[in-house]
This record gives C-alpha cells, sequence and structure tokens, in this order.
C-alpha cells in the first residue's frame, strides 16, 4: 500500500517529527512525503531513510487571496505529483495542507483521504483570524472529503467537534516514541556539562520551545524569578528556534527578571536527549496551542519528570510521574519547581524517574502508534 503525505513543512515541529517516526517505523507500506513550503529537518532526514520527498516552496504569504495566481501553479504540481505517484490513500498533515492536499487529491481523483489534525487550542485572542476562517471551512468539509479524521489529542476532538468537524469520523491516535531513541550519551553529556560549567550541585532545570508567544516564556522567566528572589539555587537551559542573543525580546525578560546568571540560551539542537539527559526537571509553560506536547513525552523518555500546564493533554501523559500547573500562573509554577526541587533531593527521586521513562514505553511506544496508524490505512483502503 503507498501512503502519499502532504504537509505545510518539514521543519522542526510536532507533527512533522511524529510524521518521520511513521515514515521510518512502518515497514509495511511505502510512504511518500510532500512538503508544501520546504524541506526543513526532517525533509533531509526522510531522503536518508529512503524515503522520497517533494518540496512545493510555497511561501507562507501565499497563503492570501492575493496570491491566488501562484497557489494555482502550486496546486497543479501538487496534482501532476499525486498523478504520477498514484497512491492508494493520501493523509495531509496540519489545516494549510487539509484544505490545498483535499483539494489536489480530489481534482487527481484520489478517493481515499484522511486528515491529521495536531492543534489543540483555538482560542480566539490566540490564533489568526485566517486561521480561524480555514478551520471553519474545513469543519463544513469535513463532511464530504475525509474518510477519517486523526487527532493526537483527546482535548482536540472534543474542541474541533464543538466547532463543527464530523464526530463520526473522528479517530484518536496518541504520539508514539521509540525509547532507544532517548538513551543517555555520556561523552556528549559531559561535554555540554563542561562547556557551560554545570555541577550537579546545582539543579539543572530546562524548557525545549521555539519563541512563539504560546509557549509563554515569560511565565516560566518570571516564576524563575521568584525562585530567585527566595534563594533558591538553579540553572535553566532553553532551547529551541529563535532561543538565542539576538532575540531581542527574550533578552530583555532575562534582563528584566535579573535572570542573566542562571539562563543559558541554547538555540536549535538536534540532539534533545542530550538536553533531556542532562537537565534534572523539564517544564513546559504553555499556555495554548498545544495538542500532543513533544517534549513532555521526550523528557519522560529520558527518564527526566516534568512540569507542564495543563494544556492539550499535557496531563494524560505525565498522569502521576509529575506535576500539572495552571497556564500564565507564573507563582503556581514557581511554587511546583519549588516543590520539585525538594523532591529531587529525596530518596524517592530514581523512583520518579523510572515511572516517568516506564509511562512513555507502556502507553506511547513507537510501535503502538504505527500500528494503529497501519490498521485504520488497511481499514479504509477497503471500505
Amino acid at each position: 500500500m503507498k501512503i502519499l503525505h502532504i504537509i505545510t513543512s518539514l521543519g522542526d515541529g510536532g507533527a512533522e517529527g511524529v510524521l518521520y517516526r511513521i515514515c521510518c517505523n512502518d515497514f509495511k507500506n511505502e510512504h511518500v512525503v510532500v512538503s508544501l513550503i520546504d524541506e526543513g529537518k526532517y525533509g533531509e532526514l526522510l531522503s536518508k531513510n529512503q524515503i522520497r520527498v517533494y518540496t512545493l516552496n510555497m511561501k507562507s504569504a501565499m497563503f492570501s487571496v492575493t496570491s491566488l495566481f501562484k497557489l494555482i501553479k502550486i496546486l497543479i504540481k501538487l496534482i501532476k505529483i499525486l498523478r504520477e505517484e498514484k497512491p492508494n490513500i493520501v493523509q495531509t498533515w496540519l489545516y494549510h495542507a487539509d484544505f490545498f492536499g483535499s483539494i489536489a487529491a480530489k481534482l487527481a481523483r484520489v478517493k481515499k483521504i484522511i486528515w491529521n489534525v495536531r492543534h489543540s487550542d483555538l482560542d480566539k485572542n490566540e490564533t489568526k483570524k485566517s486561521l480561524l476562517i480555514l478551520v471553519k471551512i474545513l469543519a463544513k468539509l469535513s463532511y464530504i472529503i475525509p474518510k477519517k479524521i486523526i487527532f493526537c489529542s483527546q482535548k482536540s476532538i472534543k474542541i474541533h467537534e464543538k466547532i463543527g468537524y464530523d464526530k463520526k469520523k473522528s479517530i484518536y491516535i496518541a504520539n508514539g516514541y521509540d525509547l532507544k531513541k532517548f538513551k543517555s550519551n555520556p561523552v556528549r553529556e559531559k561535554l555540554l556539562k563542561s562547556k557551560y560549567n554545570l555541577s550537579r550541585k546545582v539543579p539543572i532545570l530546562g524548557n525545549v520551545a521555539r519563541f512563539r508567544p504560546h509557549k509563554d516564556h515569560k511565565s516560566l522567566l518570571e516564576a524563575l524569578y521568584f525562585l530567585k528572589k527566595n534563594k533558591v539555587f538553579f540553572k535553566c537551559i532553553l532551547v529551541g528556534l529563535e532561543i538565542n542573543k539576538k532575540n531581542k525580546k527574550l533578552i530583555g525578560m532575562i534582563k528584566k527578571f535579573k535572570l542573566h546568571n542562571e539562563i543559558i540560551l541554547l538555540g536549535s539542537q538536534k540532539d534533545i536527549n542530550v538536553i533531556m539527559n542532562v537537565i534534572d526537571i523539564h517544564i513546559m509553560s504553555s499556555k495554548s496551542g498545544e495538542a500532543f506536547p513533544n517534549v513532555v513525552a521526550e523528557a519522560m523518555a529520558c527518564g527526566t519528570p516534568c512540569i507542564a500546564t495543563d494544556v492539550g493533554d499535557a496531563s494524560i501523559i505525565v498522569e502521576k510521574t509529575g506535576w500539572i500547573v495552571q497556564p500564565s500562573n507564573s507563582r503556581e509554577l514557581a511554587m511546583t519547581i519549588k516543590k520539585a526541587l525538594i523532591d529531587l533531593k529525596s530518596n524517592n527521586w530514581k523512583n520518579m524517574c523510572f515511572k516517568a521513562k516506564k509511562r512513555i514505553g507502556n502507553e506511547f511506544s513507537i510501535g503502538k502508534m504505527t500500528n494503529r496508524y497501519s490498521q485504520i490505512w488497511k481499514e479504509i483502503l477497503v471500505d
């Protein structure tokens, strides 16, 4: 069976990572990937794993009506790829790909189309108006285009069904992870600790998130400021796109909260497992926009307990292995970090680390995820 995936881009994101893992771990089917925008991080990795990758070089500004002519040209390219590849199933990822991919697939006479929704919160104050309009259009189209709609978050299903998505087509498939990929790398970890003078005498916190408003770095930094005021010692590693000294807004917040001695900025990193194995506690401070936060599961897969805000399915992932706090509440976050740092010194800490890793292995394995996708594709093919 040939599955052709259409995704908005192949940059360093959660959906892109899941698509990559599916293509590289499902050996029963042939996979082809089309990126509407660029090759990004995962395009190269997919190609190295013998997965055919097409990029259409669409610019984000092209999503506007003023670029209609350019959009039509890209749509024609996509239709041509679909006709040449002749896939059994087209699976689209993310809203723009759900929309453009569905139109192209229909025009190429592909009958089996699946959408993949990776977004959870659609807060009117945090979401672009154009995206909200697109989602409402997709809600109407959900009754006539896709055979199924896959969600990675139980919360996301409720939100989209409330908007108007066809309830009969919703399927929940949690993200899956290969624990072998998250093993400790003592050499790399030692180099990182040496480079930034990290000592086990001082607790190491971490936050892996690109610099976007919904990731709410402000609340995290404010919480860390409260800790510092209360004479709590720590180092905090920040990792992600635009997490560097060139980011004036971020540097301004670090100066405002007087955290220049406590914060380490690492920017984008390929080997996230190295970071996750160096830190003692991972903190996710997002206030919206999360469906199934990969960074939480990835930290836990390394045996690193997590503090996470109650967004998307974070509480389902963490369960009893860490701590859940309310979004945009820096004081509650500070108190929870303080409590976690007390637990870090206890005899029970190793057990907490073991339980975090075990939960990902038992409930969110790569095998469980790929088998579920393969099962859905088979069912749709014979439908």
